[in-house]
């Protein structure tokens, strides 16, 4: 369920595809205020749980630390892929992802990509489903900050545009 590497994709294929990248949801949803976890920030926060004998039987939420709107966001993936970003319009990802594989491979093949799949890069359902949300959708972390876990202060942003140059020194994706 990362989110991040779809975003890449998603975009990656778009650029291809010359068509500019659009959120597959709804204006509401476009808008709604949301927060991510980076994958690095929750190891940080599950070894820290692990090792404090207070955090015994206790549950946490973990985030980045901020919130953002899906409308402030995808401006930003589209600009950093060289792209276009198209009003939000309601679609199903996952059906227009379907028939992508070939292109995908080409993708792999023109850019000397290590050769994994859609499927292994991407899931789709999981990505439809965050991005159809209609209601505001974070969570508090302050429990965690009580007690004592002070790492929740990244811009999501930032971190995903991090994640994607990681994915592109790794010939994940091309960008």
């Amino acid at each position: 369920m990362n989110l991040g590497n779809l975003l890449a994709v998603y975009a990656s294929l778009c650029k291809e595809l010359g068509v500019p990248l659009r959120y597959p949801a709804s204006p509401k949803a476009y808008n709604i205020l949301a927060n991510a976890t980076d994958a690095t920030l929750l190891a940080k926060a599950m070894e820290w749980a692990a090792l404090n004998e207070t955090c015994y039987g206790e549950i946490f939420n973990i985030t980045n630390g901020d919130v953002f709107r899906w409308s402030q966001v995808f401006p930003q993936i589209a600009e950093s892929f060289g792209i276009k970003c198209a009003d939000p319009q309601t679609f199903s990802l996952v059906e227009a992802m379907q028939d992508k594989e070939p292109i995908w491979s080409q993708m792999v093949q023109k850019y000397g990509l290590i050769p994994n799949s859609l499927k292994d890069l991407a899931n789709w359902p999981f990505g439809a489903f965050i991005f159809n949300v209609e209601n505001d959708a974070f969570f508090d972390v302050n429990k965690a900050r009580r007690f004592g876990f002070h790492e929740m202060y990244l811009d999501t942003s930032e971190e995903i545009v991090k994640l994607w140059s990681y994915l592109k020194e790794q010939k994940i994706v091309p960008m």
